[in-house]
């Protein structure tokens, strides 16, 4: 079977494909952390220079940490809210529904169009529990109705790699809207510490892409989260990179371990309901 070009995948959207590889190599490595046989099928079914993304094991384990971590957070969710609702923020060709799904939850995957059109040519099993919806995370208008008309008792939003890629002022827009739509709701994302983190992207994958892509901000401090919005409330943090002595000798150099705790973390956080706003 001819595979899949990547040819309408640019900016931001490319980078889709380096946590795809990285759970691949996971996956395949046998490590016992997870096995993801649709993101395997995935991989095998699209034409790409994947060798190039070889030599960044740093990379590769903060992303296989990530998905631990997430996979774990979200399958605690769903064992105590068997009919919740995931919305997946940015979902690029994520499988977490595949691996976690317990035959009642309903998952919702937005990402742009130009992303959902991909995906849908990879021959993904369709599920009606399971949405691929097409629209910017900007696009409010389109997307808050969608979760609103599947909306269940419990709900959890989950941005996985989305929210690097935003400036403070797209951070403040997108927190505020989910705070305002959806109080009462909690949500799981990746962030990091610009400060430490902006030294290590000419040394990443993010540097091998066919188009230039930037890193834009983050959170120095999870609890700094508030400060986005009064009503979002910081929960709990979970470091990407937790043993300092397994880290590269060139990345200890240039890191305590407490930068390397804040280069790239898990923070979940709840949007506190009108009746908590009270005094």
């Amino acid at each position: 079977m001819q595979k899949l070009q990547v040819d309408d995948l640019t900016g931001v959207s490319e980078t889709l494909l380096i946590p795809l590889h990285y759970r691949v190599e996971e996956s395949r490595a046998g490590s016992g952390s997870y096995k993801d046989d649709m993101a395997e099928r995935f991989h095998d079914a699209i034409a790409y220079e994947w060798d190039k993304f070889h030599d960044s094991a740093l990379q590769q384990s903060a992303i296989a940490a990530r998905t631990a971590i997430l996979d774990d957070q979200v399958k605690a969710f769903i064992a105590t809210n068997p009919d919740a609702l995931i919305v997946n923020l940015g979902a690029g060709l994520d499988t977490r529904f595949h691996r976690l799904d317990n035959g009642k939850i309903e998952w919702i995957e937005l990402d742009l169009a130009a992303v959902i059109a991909f995906r849908q040519k990879l021959g993904e099993p369709t599920n009606p529990r399971h949405i691929l919806f097409a629209a910017s995370v900007f696009d409010r208008d389109r997307w808050i109705p969608e979760v609103r008309r599947h909306a269940r008792p419990r709900v959890l939003f989950v941005a996985e790699g989305l929210f690097p890629y935003f400036t403070e002022e797209q951070h403040k827009e997108i927190f505020g809207s989910l705070a305002g739509n959806f109080p009462g709701r909690e949500m799981l994302f990746q962030t990091s510490a610009p400060s430490i983190v902006r030294d290590f992207v000419q040394h990443s994958a993010l540097s091998k892409l066919r188009t230039s892509v930037d890193l834009q901000w983050g959170l120095e401090d999870s609890t700094d989260v508030s400060l986005l919005n009064p009503k979002v409330q910081f929960v709990s943090e979970f470091p990407l990179l937790t043993d300092y002595e397994k880290l590269p000798p060139r990345v200890r150099q240039r890191l305590s371990p407490d930068q390397m705790r804040k280069a790239g973390k898990i923070v979940r956080v709840r949007f506190i309901a009108a009746s908590m706003d009270r005094p």
